[in-house]
């Protein structure tokens, strides 16, 4: 029988593993990917953040304004533009097309003041204008009397120049947006993001400084930074397990089985996401890392008691128990929580198949040394009374953070470049957005455009203040003829007869301007007749949603889903204990089944307890560890109610390779990573030491069938 299951376990790898890697599946490295899911809200969302996640600001800092435009020239030639588009807007790129439509052009405040008749105020700006020393003329004045054309230009870069004054200094802003060839693969963009730092500290001397901002920026020195401290890591966790298994087995031998084992339960896991889902996220494979924790402590109980039979049972209800867990996750509706529950059943169960199918095959010579480590009575009740009163304490400390900015620290010099970034550009204002959709690209812009009307003072982009709709146009054409009738023959006395009464008598419209879908504005479009405008300092969502349309505060709307998610999690634990209560009842009695799930309770409860108490907000990513704490809790009292002669040997050893690992990460500089390096650590340590509290003299003899 097991020489058939043998031959089912390889076939049944092959295919699967042949069908997963013919078919590879996109990596998802988004992190709000995570925990949005594909409806069209929650998209909205994703997109609107992805905006600001591919683009980065080059600040050329100098004495003077030639020296800063000279470098920033330099700056950009040396940019590959296969990989940078320059986002800056351009407007003579496009003006002569502007310039034919000019009569149905208007700013929206001229637009507002001509249909409320305030001629006289109109005419005093086009006066300003007109004798302006600074000002500029973009079409004729026998044309264009009023430099309505040129005010409505201007309207298109409120705010928005590339050149600035800052404490004595000339500042220069390069815009570059990562294509999205690039921008797909993370170690693509990390190399671009490090030639832009090379040709950065190149172009740098004593009388220039230049600073990069962004979010790719940010992913750049994270990620260079995380890579040499994994690497540091996973040398170092080698190391001790290559240690540990030297100075208990005096062999070496067993590790190569321990990591094809490993090896072969991590493919397993990974090949069923793949073939269930689309794209696997980046965080699965993260938190699934408890697999290798599990991996090995049952190739080392294994190793360690010699014997398959005496462990079976323990084994098999520690794979079911541990499977069931991480299985409630996949009705979580968490996109996340899904791919984790597959991942790590998948993986699970494979491991167990190897080490129940392959690993008798084995035949290695080593003589383990024998470990007895206890405690006294008056230790566990010292231990006893440390974790239930943390786990109790916390509780009156107890705070949630869902900002997920609060999960990565910059250095001081990103949060110096950015600081003086926003200083500059006066960028530090609040940005929020509204959706529009309309069953057209017209009907679209309509509703852009009722709802600037409504702005006020507010500043905003928008496609419409680009691309007016036909009506806007029509209206603007007849709001100019209006003007000229009632002020131009008083204003413009520098026009002959002749021109006056060509401006007077202008009967059709040229035609319309009209958007195309290659055009600079394009990046207002987030889908089929979908558009966003971007508004800055705006505090009144309800004229949005008045108006037809949707309001987004992306940061507010993250932390949001951050907080359903965590909410989610924290309800699906309750489900989870009671499952495993219910399947660990029926293999030993209630009694057993409660002491083998307490050890997981507590450790839980300590972990969170001594986050609150040492002023640490629990966040998503602290309530899932809790479920790797549980997996691996499981795992420790599983095997002592087991009753098997050298378990206590198997679980301490478990318990340090584990414990090490997840200790190192807590000293990373990524906050995320050495948060969840503390409360795995700290929570494993809880349940193995917690695990020591409990005797299961009863056990082997209450679970049913044993004889």
């Amino acid at each position: 029988m097991k020489k058939f299951l043998r031959i089912l376990y390889i076939v049944v790898f092959v295919i699967a593993g042949v069908f997963a890697f013919t078919h590879p599946v996109k990596t998802e490295t988004n992190i709000l990917r995570a925990v949005f899911s594909n409806s069209m809200e929650d998209e909205t969302i994703v997109q609107l953040s992805g905006r600001y996640s591919s683009k980065i600001n080059v600040l050329i800092e100098a004495d003077n304004p030639e020296t800063a435009s000279e470098k920033a020239l330099e700056f950009y030639n040396a940019v590959d533009k296969n990989s940078f588009e320059i986002t800056d807007f351009n407007i003579s790129q496009i003006l002569e097309k502007y310039k034919t439509y000019s009569k149905n052009l208007l700013s929206l405040q001229t637009a507002l003041k001509l249909e409320k008749h305030k001629y006289n105020e109109v005419t005093g700006e086009a006066f300003a204008r007109l004798y302006d020393p600074m000002g500029f003329m973009l079409m004729p004045l026998d044309e264009d009397p009023f430099m309505l054309f040129t005010d409505y230009v201007k309207s298109f870069g409120e705010g928005n120049p590339d050149e600035f004054i800052f404490n004595d200094k000339y500042y220069k802003i390069i815009s570059l947006e990562v294509k999205n060839d690039t921008a797909l693969s993370p170690e693509l963009m990390n190399g671009k993001v490090k030639k832009l730092t090379e040709i950065q500290s190149n172009i740098s001397d004593s009388s220039t400084k230049i600073y990069l901002t962004g979010a790719p920026v940010h992913s750049f020195y994270a990620s260079s930074k995380s890579m040499m401290e994994i690497n540091i890591i996973c040398i170092l966790s080698s190391l001790f397990v290559i240690l540990l298994c030297y100075f208990y087995f005096k062999s070496l031998k067993l590790l190569l089985p321990i990591g094809i084992s490993l090896g072969l339960g991590m493919l397993s896991g990974y090949i069923a996401a793949s073939i269930i889902f689309q794209s696997i996220h980046v965080l699965t494979f993260v938190f699934s890392t408890t697999l290798i924790g599990i991996c090995v402590d049952y190739s080392l109980h294994y190793f360690i008691e010699k014997d398959l039979s005496k462990i079976l049972k323990s084994l098999t209800v520690s794979m079911i128990t541990t499977v069931s867990a991480f299985g409630i996750l996949f009705f979580s509706g968490v996109e996340l929580l899904k791919q984790i529950s597959i991942f790590t059943m998948t993986g699970l169960f494979s491991v167990y198949l190897i080490v129940v199918l392959f690993y008798p095959l084995l035949k290695f010579e080593y003589t383990p040394r024998r470990l007895n480590f206890s405690l006294s009575a008056n230790t566990k009740k010292i231990i006893a009374f440390i974790v239930i009163f943390v786990s109790f304490a916390g509780i009156f400390f107890l705070k949630f953070n869902d900002d997920i900015r609060n999960m990565y620290v910059p250095s001081k010099t990103l949060l110096s470049a950015e600081k003086l970034f926003a200083d500059v550009t006066g960028s530090n204002k609040k940005v929020s957005f509204a959706v529009i959709q309309g069953r057209n690209i017209e009907e679209m812009l309509e509703k852009e455009e009722q709802i600037a009307r409504c702005l006020s003072d507010i500043k905003f982009q928008a496609l419409s203040k680009f691309i007016p709709s036909e009506k806007q146009q029509k209206k603007n054409f007849e709001l100019r003829k209006t003007l000229y009738k009632n002020s131009l023959k008083t204003y413009a006395a520098f026009l002959t007869a002749k021109q006056i009464n060509n401006l007077l008598n202008e009967k059709d419209l040229p035609g319309f301007l009209k958007f195309e879908k290659n055009s600079p504005f394009s990046d207002f479009l987030i889908g089929e007749n979908t558009s966003v405008m971007v508004l800055y300092n705006f505090d009144n969502p309800e004229i949005i949603t008045q108006n037809g349309g949707r309001y987004v505060d992306v940061q507010k709307d993250i932390s949001e889903k951050i907080k359903d998610c965590r909410i989610a999690c924290v309800k699906m634990l309750a489900p989870v204990f009671i499952l495993l209560f219910l399947l660990l009842s029926s293999i030993y009695t209630p009694r057993t089944a409660g002491k083998i799930l307490t050890p997981s309770i507590l450790a839980s409860a300590f972990s969170i307890g001594l986050l609150s108490i040492t002023g640490q907000p629990v966040n998503l990513f602290h309530i899932l560890a809790i479920f790797l704490i549980i997996g691996f809790g499981l795992d420790y009292s599983v095997f002592r109610a087991g009753g098997v002669k050298y378990s206590s040997d198997a679980v301490l050893l478990s318990c340090a390779t584990s414990v090490f690992s997840f200790l190192l990460l807590a000293f990373t500089s990524f906050k995320l990573i050495s948060s969840l390096g503390f409360i795995l650590s700290t929570g494993l340590t809880v349940s193995y030491i917690t695990s020591l509290l409990f005797s299961y003299p009863e056990a082997a003899a209450s679970a049913k069938g044993d004889e």
